[in-house]
């Protein structure tokens, strides 16, 4: 990506810096913008947008953060189209910011997408959590509460393993433990999303990722999708938990 930057002081912010991006083609445009704590870079390609906010000083982490843009652009208009409501009018401009104050691993909420550097310095491999929260801001559920939740990090996950990167040791898990479920959520749901989708109906995450934006989601569309009810398609999953994977 070809960085254009201009220097000037302006309410406590200086834009400052040159540089080259060998990853994005020329036409792309990354500028910068400084305060005392963090540093802002805007990266546009295609007319999607990436606002990156670093929250630290550390060297080690920039080309982590290259690993980030790289897969936006990516990832995220294939997310946009195949699993956003419209992907035309679906939202183009997201913030990602390595905050070194949160504690967690990672968080999309309303276009802004946290990382804490802590855990990504720590665990440079795990990029494609990346590919995770862009799914939850492709989804854009109107709901997330006990009775859907697993079906929203299910999706995130089981599309965290069709786009990847897999580049570390993240896998949809081998096996079903006896105190797995359907609704245990992530890896666990992912997996058996996978299985669905091989097996029963290969259109079956797309509808319920539909069923989920419509807010018409409950555990009969699987009968309707399948033939057979979620607890029958478990048991069945249990029995023979086979899948194709790829990494």
């Amino acid at each position: 990506m070809k960085k254009v930057v201009t220097s000037l002081v302006c309410t406590g912010f200086l834009l400052s810096g040159l540089g080259g991006y060998d990853s994005v083609n020329a036409s792309e445009v990354a500028y910068e913008t400084h305060n005392l704590t963090k540093t802002t870079t805007k990266y546009e390609k295609r007319g999607y947008l990436l606002d990156v906010i670093n929250g630290t000083d550390d060297p080690v982490l920039d080309p982590i953060i290259d690993e980030f843009v790289n897969l936006y652009f990516k990832a995220y208009p294939k997310l946009t189209k195949k699993y956003a409501l419209n992907p035309k009018e679906h939202l183009k401009n997201v913030t990602l910011e390595f905050d070194p104050s949160y504690t967690g691993v990672a968080y999309a909420d309303n276009g802004k997408i946290v990382v804490s550097p802590n855990w990504i310095l720590t665990h440079p491999d795990d990029v494609a959590l990346f590919t995770h929260e862009l799914t939850h801001i492709a989804q854009a559920y109107p709901r997330y509460d006990d009775e859907t939740w697993w079906v929203t990090e299910g999706i995130a996950d089981y599309t965290r393993y069709v786009y990847g990167p897999h580049n570390g040791s993240w896998r949809l898990p081998e096996e079903v433990k006896g105190t797995d479920n359907y609704n245990s959520g992530y890896r666990v749901t992912a997996r058996f999303f996978l299985w669905l989708n091989q097996q029963k109906n290969h259109s079956t995450v797309d509808i319920i990722n539909r069923e989920m934006q419509h807010n018409t989601f409950d555990l009969d569309v699987f009968k309707k999708i399948t033939g057979k009810t979620i607890d029958e398609l478990w048991a069945e999953y249990r029995a023979n938990p086979d899948v194709r994977t790829h990494y």
